[in-house]
């Protein structure tokens, strides 16, 4: 491959995690109003993000068998069809199941975006994989971060929020068109289609004890990203007495956070340890959310700040996994996204149940709880690591 081929394809990748960004954090902005407007609770509110997760669970597991077959470049362009798909449905959407319908193709869409990124960038970048994957993850940090700006100024110039689905046509279909036009290497092209599946070499290496608590570590952390991107504006707003304009300033600093972390990480995750640096950042996230929700009003900020905790977790995990040696790296990383997947459905639907149940505040001390559940995973991973060592020693 050419390094101006590696080049080409590794645009496509940060593109397809800008869009990733973008699409996926409108919903953070929008929920707010699309429970004022339809009257829907936050358990119905719950269940439409809990729909585009489903999808996004099957994309990446389906992305990943899809991406060996038929390479990775076909994925990249089933996503984009997705996005649109999905986003002209959902801004016509009119009641609760027709909503549901939409953002389960949205969610299609994001989960093989998700899935083929890290697919194209571990392969094209195959050293240095920690660099590379925090650098691509800063992309998706960038799209978050102009996603509140633009969706709070069409919202607050009285844009309804479906119409701000369909007004992200605008950035879904010129990238989709790049994906379409992007070359990828016909080698490698044939070199996927002749790597048939292996379903037993990869039932072997998901049992193993390390892979399983990374798997939970996935499931977690994603389950606290969406739920504080999801919910953090409405929390902040009602709990915090926040206004709506500075709810969506908050996010937009989460994801500024997220993706100044992301790319300082690709500058010292490899450098450190990929272990060791997650376990720090998942400290820091029990800490900023612990004092975020609990704190008084006047430090609700620091609830933003979660965004620069948050931000090397995802990348630096899919490093770790990445670096299985296995011939069907798609369908594995696919299995490792849809863990996330399954967290992205479950953290906001819990959350939103808790807060017609328990409260705002209940509902966003969950994330604590799934903090703590990443951190005490990656103990008993490392501690895991550390007594293999001895034992090859002895």
């Amino acid at each position: 491959m050419s390094k101006r081929q590696v080049w080409v394809i590794t645009i496509g990748g940060f593109l397809s995690y800008f869009l990733f960004g973008f699409i996926d954090n409108m919903k953070g902005t929008t929920i707010p109003f699309i429970l004022q407007d339809t009257g829907y609770s936050y358990s119905e509110g719950g269940s439409i993000i809990f729909s585009e997760y489903t999808g996004f669970f099957i994309a990446t597991f389906v992305a990943g068998l899809l991406a060996d077959l038929f390479g990775k470049k076909f994925t990249l362009i089933m996503s984009g069809i997705c996005l649109i798909f999905g986003a002209i449905g959902y801004a016509s959407s009119s009641n609760l199941i027709v909503f549901i319908v939409f953002i389960f193709f949205i969610g299609l869409g994001l989960g093989s975006l998700e899935l083929s990124g890290s697919n194209v960038i571990s392969e094209v970048h195959s050293h240095n994989k920690g660099r590379y994957l925090n650098l691509l993850n800063a992309f998706y940090g960038v799209g978050s971060i102009i996603t509140p700006i633009v969706t709070g100024y069409l919202l607050n110039s009285g844009v309804s929020c479906r119409a701000v689905y369909r007004y992200s046509l605008f950035v879904i279909v010129p990238i989709t068109i790049y994906f379409l036009a992007m070359r990828y290497p016909k080698a490698d092209i044939v070199k996927e289609q002749s790597e048939k599946t292996n379903f037993k070499e990869i039932i072997q290496i998901i049992t193993r004890k390390e892979v399983l608590l990374m798997y939970v570590v996935i499931f977690a952390y994603v389950a606290a990203e969406i739920g504080i991107a999801t919910w953090m504006v409405e929390f902040v707003q009602k709990a915090k007495g926040v206004s709506s304009a500075a709810g969506a300033m908050y996010l937009s600093i989460h994801f500024a956070g997220m993706m100044i972390g992301r790319l300082l990480g690709s500058l010292f995750v490899d450098k450190v340890g990929h272990l060791k640096s997650l376990l720090i950042f998942s400290v820091m996230s029990i800490f900023c959310i612990t004092l975020g929700v609990f704190g008084p009003s006047s430090i609700a900020i620091v609830l933003a700040f979660t965004g620069f905790c948050f931000s090397i977790i995802f990348p630096t995990s899919t490093a770790v996994v990445s670096e299985i040696p296995t011939k069907n790296s798609g369908t594995m990383l696919g299995i490792f996204f849809a863990f996330g997947g399954l967290g992205g459905m479950a953290g906001p639907w819990l959350i939103g149940v808790m807060n017609d149940v328990f409260g705002l505040k209940s509902g966003m001390a969950v994330n604590i709880v799934f903090c703590i559940i990443v951190m005490t995973a990656l103990i008993i991973r490392m501690s895991s690591k550390v007594k293999s060592r001895d034992t090859r020693l002895t």
